[in-house]
């Protein structure tokens, strides 16, 4: 029975450490992003290039918005990102782990619309209409974990447990907006003008104390309640008491809560 237990107990520490990351930062459910500096660049019709300018720390929430059970992907409304830009536009951008160990986390998120809408669009401070045909971007984070902290963005957002920094250059990280000058009836070669967003860098926090810390309740603290959480619900597959995060309330979970019981964050 002994020898039972010291298996389960060190399949959970193996668990945890392989799959902390993406669980945690599902579990989190909210990325807090911020924009720090890039570059942009307009051809065809127009030609501008120039800097763009840091923005505020925006809160996205991770959802499933494919269909693929992983709560990865991010509703990204342009307008938000880049208020200076008066897109009013909003992309799905669908999150795929591209590497996950027990010390990083590489995750992509990508998407393509076709908006087929006019707009207009601040251009070295001129409105101007454009008819937008095609918006395609990603982002693609390396992440971290980091100590539990109090959200360097605002005090008043969840606490946090991972650090995300861009990665992969313009390849990964990039945003770029197809269409035509004073949204002419017909497509007129002559208007077309393609726009790109690149060199950007940004960082963001997301994670909190969740689960896979053993606080399945929220309350920022290991304790009685976890444990009563996991075993009141044990052999269910309830995601509120699922500790790790694999689909099923049992021992993995409960020894888990009991290797951190006693900590706290915040």
């Amino acid at each position: 029975m002994a020898r039972k237990v010291l298996l389960l107990a060190f399949s959970a520490m193996v668990a945890l450490s392989h799959a902390q990351i993406i669980t945690n930062l599902e579990q989190g459910g909210s990325v807090f992003w911020k924009f720090l500096s890039g570059q942009y660049s307009i051809t065809g019709a127009l030609t501008l290039s120039g800097d763009l300018s840091a923005a505020d720390p925006i809160e996205f929430s991770l959802q499933d918005l494919n269909g693929d059970g992983r709560k990865l992907d991010i509703r990204l409304c342009i307008q938000d990102l880049f208020p200076t830009l008066g897109i009013r536009y909003c992309l799905d951008l669908i999150g795929t782990v591209v590497s996950e160990t027990a010390s990083q986390a590489i995750v992509r998120w990508a998407a393509e619309g076709t908006p087929n809408q006019c707009v207009n669009v601040n251009l070295s401070g001129a409105e101007v209409p454009v008819f937008i045909t095609r918006i395609r971007g990603a982002l693609q984070a390396r992440i971290t974990p980091i100590a539990c902290q109090n959200n360097p963005y605002n005090p008043n957002w969840s606490h946090v447990t991972l650090l995300a920094e861009d990665d992969g250059g313009d390849a990964n990280n990039f945003l770029t907006i197809e269409g035509y000058l004073f949204c002419p009836n017909q497509p007129i070669d002559a208007l077309f003008a393609r726009a790109q967003l690149f060199n950007l860098d940004w960082e963001a926090y997301a994670g909190g104390f969740t689960g896979v810390f053993g606080n399945v309740n929220g309350d920022n603290v290991v304790d009685d309640a976890d444990l009563l959480e996991i075993l009141f619900n044990f052999g269910t597959n309830n995601p509120a008491a699922d500790a790790n995060g694999d689909g099923v309330v049992d021992d993995a979970d409960l020894l888990l809560t009991l290797f951190n019981f006693g900590q706290s964050c915040g």
